[in-house]
């Protein structure tokens, strides 16, 4: 085999392919492939640090297992702290109850004076004058039941006396209201 001769023509185009081939891959690195890796190697990293994260929440995930159903007890906990604590008087539901418990233990309401109120620590105790009529162990009972309400009320200052007629008592007491005022 013999050697191959060129001519200058032919090397001159040789060289112009070669000089044409090296810019098209110099571009080609430059302008795609560097451009294109460098957003890899971005997108990689954001992909490793979204990872961690998730990572992160699945441990957290595990470590308060029941995060969402504490969250719901808490919740109906504070609910029933605020039916036995309401942050308004809400005299009406009060006036209610009263004379619901007054019906079922078939006493007689005379009266109802609100007494002023007085600020504790984180609450405010609301008073009222209550007079009723009645039999002596069913206003007994009425206060019983007034204790067990599930709002907080309290009977204080009780004072009772012999009545006539179709009663056999009258009793006056202070009603304490709590109220929330946090």
């Amino acid at each position: 085999m013999g050697k191959i001769e060129l001519t200058k023509e032919q090397m001159a185009q040789l060289f112009g392919a070669v000089l044409f081939g090296g810019l098209f891959v110099y571009l080609y690195l430059f302008f795609f492939w560097f451009p294109t890796s460098k957003k890899i190697e971005e997108n990689t990293a954001k992909v490793e640090s979204m990872q961690r994260d998730i990572d992160k929440a699945k441990e957290l995930k595990k470590k308060f297992k029941d995060l969402e159903g504490k969250l719901e007890s808490l919740k109906a906990e504070r609910e029933a702290a605020v039916k036995k604590l309401p942050s308004g008087k809400n005299i009406p539901e009060l006036i209610r109850t009263i004379t619901r418990l007054s019906r079922k233990y078939r006493l007689n309401v005379v009266a109802i004076n609100p007494s002023g109120q007085s600020k504790v620590e984180y609450f405010t105790k609301v008073t009222y004058q209550i007079r009723v009529n009645g039999n002596y162990h069913d206003i007994g009972r009425f206060l019983t039941a007034l204790g067990l309400e599930e709002r907080i009320l309290t009977s204080e200052n009780l004072s009772m006396t012999a009545a006539g007629g179709d009663y056999s008592a009258s009793a006056t007491f202070t009603l304490a209201a709590y109220q929330y005022s946090g």
